[in-house]
């Protein structure tokens, strides 16, 4: 009997054994004072070359975007390439911190910390304003600095470049259409909210379990919490949502709207990704928030393309007033 059993076990350790030596193992490690690692694909021997790290964000959050910036600053140093392209959500295009890379560095980090409190500055930001320039772009500010001193001049002079190259791979449109359904539902949510919560307690007990999960997801659609799979699950029982007054159902249509059009810009931001990225070897770093990362990694997954899921290490949770702030903004 005593032998049946260990060799049972010992094949259930072989198996295991298997596997693990089976599952791939991400190309570097992150120090767990900053993230972990949370998922990781190979992709095909095609784009072998090639490898997005995706790092989700909290938007807002201030120890998150410390943290962004120091995975960063790291994928910069172990990356084959010179430099990184990050590719952010929220923007479209080239972004530009030339202007704060050419404060001197005691009002520059000042000024950081006061940006980070208030949301308008990211870790992406942070990491491109802070990075170390290449020798080539430093001498280039040095040569026209010693050149001012002699013979002044009124065109203004290069500042210091940073290796880490930000692009906004966001659709404009689909921002903007994003950006105002969660406007709308941040103003009317409250009431919406109550009218909810009520029927939710009203139809508790006789309730099915289907019922009671889709009056739960309305509450979470809301809030916009919703995660892609809930989201999924929202819209295939949508017909149980109960008739409330006019208002709440229009707030409960903006908040559809809202993650509609999340789920469309998650498309355009892999395609205008995949467009920047090109043939470019080493870490191309894709920040987004987790809404997006989810959609986005099982779309690279769909196309072989090797990609790695960070999450940025969470101590406070200290956003949701200055994340407020910016959404009641004008656009």
């Amino acid at each position: 009997m005593k032998s049946v059993l260990v060799t049972s076990l010992c094949l259930v350790l072989s198996v295991s054994a298997a596997f693990a030596e089976k599952a791939p193992k991400p190309p570097f490690s992150i120090p767990d004072r900053h993230g972990s690692i949370t998922d990781f694909n190979p992709g095909s021997e095609k784009n072998a070359k090639q490898l997005v790290v995706m790092i989700q964000d909290l938007h807002a959050n201030v120890g998150v975007q410390k943290n962004i910036a120091a995975i960063l600053y790291r994928l910069l140093d172990i990356n084959k390439v010179p430099s990184l392209i990050v590719c952010v959500e929220g923007a479209s295009g080239e972004g530009d911190v030339s202007l704060l890379r050419s404060l001197p560095r005691f009002v520059r980090r000042a000024f950081e910390a006061m940006l980070l409190r208030k949301a308008y500055l990211t870790g992406a930001e942070l990491a491109a304003t802070e990075a170390s320039a290449q020798w080539e772009q430093e001498k280039s500010v040095l040569w026209h600095r010693i050149k001012s001193w002699f013979s002044p001049s009124r065109h203004p002079g290069p500042v210091s470049l940073s290796p880490i190259l930000l692009w906004g791979v966001d659709d404009p449109e689909l921002y903007r259409k994003n950006w105002r359904a969660a406007k709308y539902v941040d103003k009317n949510r409250n009431k919406a909210l109550s009218e909810v919560k009520s029927t939710r307690e009203f139809l508790a007990t006789g309730a099915s379990p289907v019922m009671k999960t889709h009056l739960n997801n309305v509450v979470k659609l809301l809030l916009l919490r919703l995660q892609p799979k809930e989201y999924l699950e929202y819209s295939k029982h949508r017909s149980l949502t109960p008739r409330l007054s006019k208002e709440t159902m229009e707030t409960i249509r903006q908040a559809e709207v809202y993650y509609e059009a999340a789920e469309e810009r998650s498309t355009a931001m892999v395609k205008n990704l995949l467009a920047r990225m090109g043939r470019t070897p080493g870490y191309t770093a894709l920040i987004s928030g987790g809404f997006h990362t989810q959609e986005m990694a099982e779309q690279l997954k769909k196309k072989n393309i090797a990609y790695l899921v960070i999450t940025p290490q969470v101590k406070v949770l200290d956003q949701d007033d200055a994340y407020k702030a910016r959404l009641r903004e004008e656009e």
